[in-house]
């Protein structure tokens, strides 16, 4: 039996709607770039480093879950280093941590346009 509501077969499949609940952490922290840097770029990083696995585009990391490509396992090796004992602040330019939930979103910086500093 079809239990599909009615219209529904129309609708896009969301294959991410899942992260805001298993990671709300990360999900914390991409609305934080979706402000400062705007959905644009937000979504060009998440299809560069997730859909298509590109390492220094997105990649996040919250318990036992992890999504995108990482560039630089420094940057991990200092995240794992952290413990349950760091709250809050930035932990280095890219890379913002978050406990106790312990989430890690590394996400390219946009590039400044032409013209502008």
């Amino acid at each position: 039996m079809d239990k599909r509501v009615e219209g529904e077969a129309t609708k896009q499949p969301r294959p991410w709607g899942w992260v805001p609940a298993a990671m709300p952490g990360v999900a914390r922290l991409m609305a934080d770039r979706r402000r400062e840097y705007g959905d644009a770029h937000v979504n060009l990083c998440w299809q560069r480093g997730v859909v298509e696995r590109r390492p220094g585009w997105f990649f996040a990391l919250e318990g036992a879950i992890a999504l995108g490509t990482p560039d630089d396992d420094q940057r991990l090796a200092w995240f794992a280093a952290l413990g349950p004992r760091w709250i809050g602040g930035k932990g280095s330019t890219r890379a913002e941590a978050f406990t106790p939930g312990q989430a890690l979103l590394d996400m390219r910086r946009p590039e400044p346009s032409h013209g502008t500093q």
